[in-house]
């Protein structure tokens, strides 16, 4: 927002909301670029192939959110969680990671997905 203002020549002392600004410069708030960016990655990382660290790691949080713990003697530490990615993730999308890491999957899998020929059909 402060770069925003200097563009404008807008001072501290001016009171101009913030609202006033966005509307004057016409530009997206980072705010939602950020969002947006978060939930492609999250998209991205779930449709990497399943030996990939990060897949995994994904996967493992997707599998706790539904109940399933990746052993039968599991327990979260105690205390009050901390705050991760994926948490501002679902409060990005207003949704949780199981019904992302669907979405993510099924549009791997449709034909709108890219993917590269194999090396036989490239000419």
């Amino acid at each position: 927002m402060k770069c925003q203002q200097q563009m404008l020549g807008i001072c501290w002392f001016d009171f101009v909301s913030n609202i006033d600004v966005l509307v004057r410069t016409g530009l997206t708030p980072l705010s939602d670029i950020r969002a947006a960016r978060r939930i492609s990655v999250f998209g991205h990382t779930a449709r990497l192939e399943k030996d990939v660290p990060a897949h995994m790691a994904l996967r493992r949080h997707v599998d706790l959110c539904v109940g399933r713990p990746p052993d039968r003697e599991w327990k979260r530490r105690p205390g009050r969680p901390r705050a991760r990615w994926i948490d501002q993730v679902r409060r990005d999308s207003y949704t949780s990671p199981v019904e992302l890491w669907r979405h993510a999957v099924r549009r791997g899998r449709g034909a709108g997905a890219t993917q590269l020929p194999s090396p036989e059909t490239r000419s």
